[in-house]
């Protein structure tokens, strides 16, 4: 009888693990948003880079001198559940802005912030799965 109970009690926390990791549904569309913006205003960019996840693409930062428009363009990552977008000092979550939930998993699309956001103190722009702490992918900004 204890054997039993102790593999019913092995099989329901595997049940847990499985349902506690599934993915969250993100969209996969291209975001009406992104608007090519001209060779100009380009100020920084760089390359992502995959860490726990696989993740590619793209990344630049247009400054019109009131906004920026970070563009992600090629962009490609695994599907998570709420996953965000970060501008930050370092490759962790521990001074960073937010810039919102990720628009999508594959795609080009943008997300706006102030001009007087630094980002050459905040250059690593993170893809971070909130829910389990861990971060999927990055591009630093040169």
């Amino acid at each position: 009888m204890k054997l039993l109970n102790l593999n019913f009690f092995i099989f329901f926390l595997a049940i847990v693990t499985l349902v506690s990791c599934a993915k969250e549904e993100t969209p996969t569309v291209v975001n009406d948003t992104f608007v090519p913006m001209d060779s100009d205003s380009l100020t920084l960019s760089g390359t992502f880079m995959s860490d726990v996840h696989p993740t590619s693409g793209t990344i630049s930062v247009f400054d019109d001198g009131t906004e920026q428009t970070i563009a992600f363009e090629d962009f490609k990552s695994d599907n998570g559940p709420d996953l965000r977008v970060y501008v930050s000092t370092s490759l962790s979550d521990n001074e960073f802005i937010e810039l919102g939930k990720l628009t999508a998993v594959s795609g080009s699309f943008s997300y706006k912030t102030s001009s007087t956001t630094d980002l050459s103190k905040f250059k690593n722009v993170l893809i971070w799965c909130e829910d389990f702490d861990v971060l999927f992918g990055h591009a630093v900004l040169k």
